[in-house]
């Protein structure tokens, strides 16, 4: 979760969206395909979801949270009660180099960036990152979908994943895998355009407020993680579906 809706997590009706909750599901079906997972960090890591549920779901991994938009006050929030294998900070040369990092994840952060390849250069020049190390990137597909709720979360742009690689490519950034998911949203999305279009949002829309009971959270979480599967052994096959959001996993190749 971004944290332009981190307060809202406070609410005691609080609930994780599906969407997120297969985003996590997704990361780890990607750590758990490296050789290993002995020093991760997770770039951009908001209100510390994801690097929460990797640093409990790898105990024996080192985990770096990195963000620049974190205050003092939020560190010491974030700190009380986090595994003790998790570290947060504002600061990417924190991020341990002995062993060098395994993974450095950008799950839905370039698009909060106006210039990202700066960030993804300043990353390759680090000591923890080698040739070995992967890079696992998520970004909101399609600029056609460019909406308020991009606008409300400070996004700049969506990709495709030929814009995609047309930023990492010069950085000797090379994709090994990449294809899209959430494929079934990628309709729902175009027609909440369609209506944004002739009607205009005001408020701020997120996914925070997810009002679905556990029934239907189970169903969306496995319905979307069914639709990955299949559209992921597709992709291996050179069939990329178009999906909501796209991925790519990538080494520093120079």
């Amino acid at each position: 979760m971004d944290l332009v809706e981190y307060n809202l997590i406070k609410e005691k009706s609080f609930r994780r969206h599906p969407w997120e909750q297969t985003r996590m599901q997704f990361l780890f079906y990607l750590l758990n395909r490296l050789p290993n997972k002995n020093n991760l960090a997770d770039t951009g890591s908001g209100d510390g979801y994801l690097a929460s549920g990797i640093a409990t779901r790898y105990p024996e991994a080192r985990v770096t949270a990195i963000d620049i938009n974190y205050t003092d006050e939020l560190l010491e929030a974030l700190h009380t009660g986090k595994p003790a294998n998790l570290r947060f900070t504002r600061d990417l040369h924190v991020i341990p180099d002995d062993p060098p990092a395994d993974a450095i994840i950008l799950m839905d952060v370039l698009e909060h960036i106006e210039k990202p390849e700066e960030l993804l250069k300043e990353l390759l020049q680090l000591k923890a990152v080698n040739s070995e190390t992967r890079f696992i990137i998520t970004v909101p597909a399609f600029q056609k979908l460019f909406s308020m709720h991009d606008k409300n979360l400070g996004h700049y742009r969506r990709y495709n994943l030929k814009q995609l690689e047309k930023l990492l490519s010069p950085l000797s950034l090379r994709m090994e895998n990449s294809g899209y998911f959430f494929n079934s949203l990628l309709p729902v999305r175009y027609l909440q355009k369609l209506v944004e279009k002739n009607k205009p949002v005001k408020d701020k829309d997120s996914i925070h407020n997810w009002k679905g009971g556990p029934l239907i959270t189970w169903i969306l979480r496995t319905g979307f993680w069914i639709e990955f599967k299949i559209t992921w052994y597709l992709a291996r096959l050179g069939i990329k579906i178009p999906g909501l959001t796209c991925y790519c996993i990538c080494r520093y190749a120079p």
